[in-house]
């Protein structure tokens, strides 16, 4: 037995000539950019730091190590404490460990499907590899955006989503796998995009990987003069840390993350503020949802934003998407945001064509004809600001925003902003609702809505009285049709009233309507942007009335004043597939295009793009993420949404809104990492769930993020407060 234990103790040893008391042993290293590797003799007390140093020394060559770190592939980790020993990080001699660059390539896909190649961060928290590559990019306010992993359409097809419900556990990690929350991982089909050809030099354009489009342009970064060439360094050397300053290798052009002053468009790369088209046809491999589950799959694949690329399974190479993640926009100036805006208009763009949101017909034909006109603008010079100075502008955008926090915190009003008008009005959920519409006068008034029969009756009870305040708004509106309607969705004691509002003309509809969704959002009619509310609703009536117009009219004079449509244009790059089919031809969905544009041609590219997300905004589906999930007292799968202020339960057959809980009742949520269990205490009830389409890290950073969006305000300084933001979507306590 003696022998036996003196026998292993001394394979620990570095040579035989050393004593036991030493209590060193081999550890495993490679270099991965130089393909070697090293065994060096540690003891358990030698801190991380001092394995780098004398790693480095044993490899003898001399080049700047600063970009390189030690990573435990096993355990999918980075090992960044250089103070902490291999005791401390329980690192045995059975370990493996990598010595590899922090900064890799990355195939960044971004909202308007182009891929660039990009040299990312890959030891950093998805928050700081998105802001940095946002900077870069010229996007502002990146906590919008995140990363996503590229998923194939046919998974997504399949809910391959669907946590298994025999999971037994935590198992080893493998490459591929998803590790999502605080020491835990989860079972899941290998989802990379390593697996695809990414091959090819990477000074010229790249093959296209078969699992993006095969008919799309993907541009190199190179191209743009964004990356260092490869192969000006000696094979085995790293370039200094300076190299890293910037993810897409060029002087950022963002003097901080939220404020460019003095920043000019021609400072801007064009190829991301001009997208090149990428038509919709059959061979391009995107994800068109067909219904309800299918939309809740579309949030499969947003990364952890805690935790680093590697230590969620990507890897160098991969193709990762960047999109915009919170349907909750900031400060969008013209300015300092084209990129950010054309950003924005494609990834709309692309959710309109891929029928991610329902929306009308006219809506439709609206979407097509800014489309359009931000297509021929593209290459007209952008208005000059009448001749004006950047003082000048600098200094009415700071009159605007001085006023409108001045007016937000008035409480001195001399007389409170009121609403009274006769108005038509149904409950259909109510028996009577069979005989239509009833007639009646409303009064709105701070966040209440009350009615009447009759204007005289005023003073007295009313027949309805309702607190606005965290409702459901959503327009039903045909201006061909002379429909001016508003739905509402009201929380009271007895669940979820429906009320549906009928308005006369435009001007009426826009008054109500934007004094609803101030409301809704807590706000009264004596906030400042209640009139701008106004004007953007009347703004948009006014561009879907060319299209009543010229199907009603038809005159000779309207088609004149029509646009010619370019030689080349195709219906399939402009409106969605349904309405294509539901078309009498062709021929008939262009004429109906080009009378919507007539509107819109005075515009420019910037202003017919921002009109584009203004009018993408006001769907009722936007800002609502769907998930599948289980209720702790339920027995089948159900369908929630996560909204910019509330959580809503949704008839999967029908998209009904069943029941609706509101952030601002929200006392507090977090997760239980044991049974991947989400529960959200509220003021009047606990809600426990599930997530089964997505995890629930996911569900949790919506949750948290939104509330996060909602304290951004132009008072504060726009600096990224990381700590609170990783408060807010961690998950950790």
């Amino acid at each position: 037995v003696l022998i036996a234990l003196f026998e292993c103790a001394m394979a620990h040893l570095v040579e035989p000539s050393f004593s036991t008391n030493d209590g060193m042993w081999p550890l495993a290293i490679l270099v991965t950019d130089m393909n070697i590797q090293r065994n060096l003799y540690v003891r358990g007390d030698q801190h991380v730091g001092g394995v780098m140093i004398k790693l480095t020394q044993d490899i003898d060559i001399s080049r700047d190590w600063s970009d390189h770190e030690l990573w435990w592939p096993e355990k999918r980790r980075w090992l960044k404490h250089t103070r902490s020993t291999l005791d401390q990080l329980g690192i045995t001699a059975d370990a493996k460990l990598e010595f590899t660059p922090m900064h890799k390539d990355a195939r960044i896909q971004l909202p308007d499907m182009q891929v660039i190649d990009a040299r990312v961060d890959f030891s950093v928290n998805v928050v700081k590899a998105t802001q940095k590559l946002c900077r870069d990019l010229g996007i502002r306010y990146s906590e919008e955006l995140s990363l996503k992993r590229h998923i194939p359409v046919e998974i997504l097809r399949k809910n391959a989503s669907y946590e298994a419900e025999n999971g037994n556990g935590p198992q080893p990690i493998r490459p591929g796998e998803e590790s999502v929350g605080p020491m835990t991982l989860r079972k899941a089909t290998p989802i990379w995009a390593s697996s695809q050809n990414l091959s090819g030099s990477t000074l010229r354009m790249r093959q296209q990987s078969p699992a993006l489009s095969t008919s799309g342009h993907i541009f190199n970064a190179h191209e743009m003069g964004t990356l260092p060439r490869h192969g000006t360094l000696p094979r085995g050397a790293s370039p200094s840390p300076g190299a890293y300053n910037e993810t897409l290798r060029r002087a950022p052009i963002m003097p901080s993350v939220s404020f460019s002053e003095g920043l000019e468009r021609e400072e801007f790369d064009q190829q991301l503020v001009h997208s090149p088209r990428i038509p919709p046809n059959r061979d391009l491999p995107v994800f068109r949802p067909q219904n309800y589950t299918d939309k809740a799959a579309l949030n499969r694949g947003w990364l952890d934003s805690s935790r680093s690329l590697m230590e969620q399974g990507v890897y160098e190479g991969d193709v990762i998407l960047l999109r915009f993640k919170f349907m909750a926009f900031f400060d969008i100036n013209p300015k300092y945001d084209p990129v950010r805006i054309n950003q924005l208009f494609e990834q709309a763009k692309w959710s309109i064509l891929l029928e991610e949101f329902d929306h009308t017909e006219e809506e439709a034909s609206l979407f097509a004809a800014l489309q359009l006109q931000a297509q021929l603008a593209r290459d007209s010079p952008e208005p000059e600001g009448n001749g004006r100075d950047d003082v000048d502008m600098l200094l009415d955008e700071l009159e605007q925003t001085l006023d409108a926090a001045a007016i937000g915190r008035r409480s001195d009003l001399t007389q409170v902003p009121e609403l009274g008008e006769y108005l038509k009005y149904m409950k259909p959920k109510k028996l009577a609702a069979f005989k239509g519409f009833k007639r009646g006068f409303f009064t709105f008034r701070d966040l209440y809505l009350s009615y009447h029969v009759n204007a005289g009756d005023a003073g007295g009870p009313p027949l309805g009285h309702f607190n606005l305040k965290g409702c459901e708004v959503s327009p039903d509106v045909s201006v061909a049709q002379g429909k001016y309607q508003i739905k509402l969705l009201v929380p009271t004691a007895e669940g979820m009233t429906d009320l549906v509002l009928k308005c006369d003309t435009e001007m009426q509809y826009a008054k109500w309507m934007a004094a609803c969704r101030l409301a809704s959002r807590g706000k009264s009619m004596a906030d400042a942007s209640y009139q701008q509310e106004v004007d953007a609703i009347k703004n948009l009536l006014k561009m879907q009335n060319a299209n009543g117009n010229g199907r009603e009219n038809g005159s000779s004079a309207h088609r004149k004043s029509a646009v010619q449509l370019p030689n080349d244009f195709n219906v399939d790059e402009y409106v969605s597939g349904r309405y294509v089919r539901r078309a009498r031809s062709k021929q008939s969905l262009q004429q109906r295009i080009s009378d919507a544009h007539s509107n819109v041609k005075n515009l420019s590219a910037t202003d017919a793009k921002l009109q584009y997300i203004r009018a993408w905004q006001s769907l009722p589906e936007v800002g609502t993420h769907y998930f599948v999930v289980r209720f702790r007292t339920g027995k089948k799968p159900e369908l929630i949404g996560v909204a910019t202020n509330r959580i809503v339960k949704i008839n999967p057959d029908n998209g009904e809104t069943l029941k609706t809980w509101r952030f601002a009742q929200m006392k507090k949520w977090h997760v239980n990492w044991e049974i991947r269990h989400l529960k959200v205490q509220f003021e009047d009830e606990d809600l426990e769930f599930k997530p089964l389409s997505a995890d629930c890290k996911v569900v949790h950073e919506f949750i948290g993020g939104y509330i996060f969006m909602s304290m951004r305000n132009k008072e504060q300084s726009q600096t990224l407060d990381e700590e609170m933001f990783q408060k807010l979507t961690g998950g950790w306590q």
